[in-house]
């Protein structure tokens, strides 16, 4: 057996490793980072991670309908937390971004289960023909930091 052949070997293979690695995290367009946060957050709120939204949602987060980051937190809590399950159907989803900012239009359905205002959730929700307005932006250096700053539906008032 060739020992040198076979680390060598296993050290081209570490060194692809880390460059695709390096490309992915550095690498990615800002529409696909914003993309990925896009995702993140749909899969965080679907699971209730409160923890995980709050870490989404910037400090400054604001919307027309007076939340605030907090306040959005908490009407998230209260509007979502008697589902058992929960599952948000996107569609025509839109994306456009550029270096710390980024805005993404979807139409968001609702499918799931649960008690309390579960049932009038879904009914409100889907019932909306306009999509919903994601507005981000990424104030930190690395392509993970995107946060959401606004979330507005012009038929939600």
């Amino acid at each position: 057996m060739n020992t040198p052949l076979i680390v060598r070997s296993l050290l081209a293979l570490l060194l692809i490793v880390a460059l695709w690695l390096t490309w992915w995290v550095f690498g990615r367009s800002p529409e696909a980072q914003v993309r990925a946060a896009q995702a993140n957050l749909i899969e965080a709120v679907e699971d209730r991670d409160w923890d995980e939204v709050e870490g989404l949602l910037a400090d400054n987060y604001t919307d027309a309908y007076g939340h605030t980051r907090a306040s959005a937190l908490q009407d998230g809590r209260k509007y979502l937390s008697g589902f058992f399950t929960l599952t948000l159907k996107t569609d025509q989803t839109t994306i456009r971004a550029a270096k710390g900012q980024g805005m993404v239009s979807m139409m968001i359905r609702l499918e799931g289960n649960g008690a309390g205002y579960s049932q009038m959730v879904l009914g409100h929700v889907n019932q909306l023909t306009e999509p919903w307005i994601f507005h981000w932006s990424n104030p930190g250096r690395w392509p993970w930091d995107w946060q959401v700053n606004m979330i507005h539906n012009d038929q939600v008032r």
